[in-house]
């Protein structure tokens, strides 16, 4: 079957808009169609004429060269290259395809003449799959999940985060239907630049986007989502606040209208103005207050407040909570204080806390952040201050503290080890507990965290405050902890909190993780950019002004690589890795090497998520504006790629195909980090 609907919306032009000689009048390059053309489901072809007195060239045959047959004057036309010549008459041109018995299909046909001359002309063709993408709801999704296949969702949208940033740029959400509730953790560049300003917590929302699972946070996902269709919220005013109980708040669970709530204030964190809400019905938690609330209460509400307030519902899937966000607190009832004493030994000590154990054996926690103290092991205190509550733990604040007398004798309780399975479920106040795992720090907010990794638990040990850590001998080594388990901490992330007394070298340190093919074989030699290497480049970048992704040159032994990178303080501090984003002109291109690479050693920092890819690809591969390599097939030719655990510090080896002599990095799926790069190349 033919279609005979030959369209003559001529767009052929004069020399000045087509970019021909102005002397020759008589150039032309025109078609008698010009936009799309469909083919039906069931089959069929279309004709057009296209006439041209330059020599040229149908892009995309090849691409769709499995479904659609294009003839030129009845003979077909199989490459993207081959030139059709130049003639004063008009040749006839033929598209057709079969039955579509699969999903919906299309491809983009662009004729070229010259360098100027374009026209773009969009085949589609409707199949009897539709679109391909599964439409259900989050429970029919969640009972069989599929990594990679797309679903189309519709639901409510709460605990939406809009961030754009110099190092942050995305848009995130929670979807719940009737079925359940989806993280869905990131929209298309398309998506986010469409839609990002105009959405909003209680939205009703249609998307189509591919699952995925984060290993890190056991968490379903959505990731790069397309927004079909969106209904912003029904408008409610705060005024009209519906007054309940923190039970019936849960089960409503409304994202539109505003709710009255009054309770305890618990767990009180005064940086976020955040705490949870406890009434005779339940606990939920406060997750964020308007601005104007929080300049006027952040240093009037305490623990044991009765406060009265008006929000809104959300839920928080990754840690499966329920919160009040958007909150307007009304009244704050300050609880009197209780005014508590302690007096004994001091038998451990971090830099905001100590523990005391008065003559009865008793032990106090004592811990104000605010207080600068000089307490030590050993000491024999007096305190008086007034008592509070944080995770239940009871604490005294706001203290006074005189020392009688130091380095006394202290005995410590028998320690119990604690395995991986027993140091999860570990909940004993203030029980003597011995941990080995390897120690790693982070910062944030300007603050230095210690963690420690036990093997096989799903919880981290977090050491509070310590006073000194010899980092050179211990970070990032396998270490015994010795200490009092004071809470557990986190959503996502457990954390079991201890105020250690002793930290120690373990005696046995596993072997090193690296794989067999990370070694330089003997007939082989390693060219390695080390982590003083990428770190000096990187200090040097920001003190000539880099605030971000920018072009540097990594000074190396094995010869100088060149990348546009991360470069930028981040809590006061140069970050040390090599950031590269999925994005932007992103990338570390690797010097010359005299012999072919035969594999590429990524030592990969545990900052890095799961579901990043390494690719490593061709020096002459370009990384168009808007293009990432996680969605996109730009990366076919890669020489090799890994992806990452996630969580972990790990090493990486991408075992290179053919025989190149030098690459480039780069990074599909989000924000990945490298230590170093060592490259093994034939000797």
């Amino acid at each position: 079957m033919k279609l005979k609907n030959i369209l003559f919306a001529v767009i052929a032009a004069g020399a000045a808009i087509m970019g021909c000689n102005p002397d020759n009048l008589e150039d032309e390059f025109s078609a008698s169609v010009n936009g799309d053309i469909t083919i039906e489901k069931e089959g069929g072809s279309y004709e057009f004429t296209v006439r041209s007195t330059f020599d040229w060239v149908i892009r995309g045959v090849e691409e769709a060269a499995d479904w659609l047959d294009v003839t030129v004057d009845g003979e077909s036309l199989t490459s993207n290259k081959a030139t059709i010549k130049a003639q004063e008459k008009e040749r006839f041109i033929e598209v057709s395809a079969l039955a579509n018995d699969g999903n919906d299909r299309e491809v983009t046909l662009t004729l070229f003449a010259g360098v100027k001359n374009k026209i773009i002309l969009k085949v589609k063709q409707a199949g009897a799959k539709g679109d391909g993408v599964t439409t259900c709801t989050v429970e029919e999704m969640l009972a069989n999940p599929v990594k990679g296949q797309i679903y189309r969702l519709t639901g409510v949208i709460s605990r939406y985060a809009n961030v754009s940033s110099n190092d942050k740029d995305y848009v995130s959400f929670d979807l719940t239907d009737a079925t359940g509730t989806i993280y869905v953790y990131s929209l298309s560049d398309a998506a986010k630049k469409e839609w990002r300003d105009k959405m909003e917590n209680g939205g009703t929302v249609t998307l189509k986007g591919e699952y995925d699972y984060y290993e890190k946070n056991s968490q379903h996902e959505i990731v790069k989502a397309e927004i079909e269709e969106y209904t912003a919220p029904e408008k409610f005013d705060p005024a009209d606040a519906i007054e309940t109980t923190v039970k019936a708040f849960i089960e409503a669970a409304d994202p539109v209208k505003y709710y009255k709530l009054t309770g305890l204030v618990k767990n009180y964190n005064k940086d976020k103005v955040s705490f949870d809400l406890e009434d005779a019905t339940g606990s939920v938690l406060v997750y964020s207050v308007v601005d104007s609330c929080k300049t006027k209460y952040k240093d009037v509400i305490t623990n044991r407040s009765t406060v009265t307030l008006r929000g809104q519902y959300t839920y928080y899937s990754a840690g499966s909570q329920h919160e009040v966000i958007n909150a307007i607190i009304d009244d704050v009832q300050v609880a009197v204080a209780e005014k508590v004493s302690t007096s004994g030994l001091v038998v451990a000590a971090s830099k905001t806390s100590f523990l005391v154990k008065d003559s009865q054996n008793k032990l106090e926690y004592v811990y104000d952040e605010e207080i600068e103290h000089t307490v030590k092991v050993g000491d024999n205190v007096e305190v008086d201050g007034e008592r509070d509550y944080y995770n239940d733990v009871p604490e005294i604040k706001k203290y006074t503290v005189k020392v009688n007398n130091s380095g006394n004798a202290v005995e410590q309780p028998e320690a119990s080890e604690l395995d991986a399975a027993a140091f999860d479920a570990y909940s004993t106040l203030f029980g003597y507990v011995k941990i080995t795992g390897k120690l790693t720090s982070s910062t944030s907010g300007g603050k230095k965290y210690y963690n420690v990794a036990v093997d096989g638990a799903t919880c981290k040990g977090s050491l509070i405050d310590p006073v000194e850590v010899d980092e050179e001998q211990l970070l990032k080594k396998y270490v015994d902890v010795t200490g009092y388990y004071i809470y557990q901490s986190g959503t996502t992330a457990k954390y079991q909190n201890i105020l250690f007394t002793e930290m120690v070298l373990s005696a046995e340190q596993p072997a090193a993780d690296d794989p067999a093919d990370a070694q330089v074989g003997e007939d082989e030699v390693g060219y390695e950019l080390t982590n003083a290497e990428i770190k000096a480049a990187l200090e040097d970048a920001v003190t000539k002004g880099a605030n971000g992704y920018t072009d540097i040159t990594f000074q190396s032994e094995s010869g100088n690589w060149v990348g546009n990178v991360n470069a930028q303080k981040k809590n006061g501090a140069v970050i040390d890795f090599i950031q590269l984003r999925n994005k932007q002109n992103a990338r570390l291109e690797s010097p010359a090497f005299s012999t072919s690479v035969k594999r590429i050693v990524l030592r990969v920092t545990d900052q890095t998520p799961a579901s990043r890819q390494f690719y490593a690809i061709p020096k002459d591969a370009t990384f168009p504006s808007g293009t990432t390599a996680y969605s996109s097939t730009l990366w076919a030719n890669a020489y090799g790629s890994v992806e990452p655990t996630g969580g972990a510090e790990e090493t990486k080896v991408i075992s290179v195909t053919g025989s190149p002599k030098e690459f480039i990095l780069v990074v599909g799926g989000g924000a990945a980090y490298l230590d170093s790069i060592l490259v093994i190349c034939e000797k």
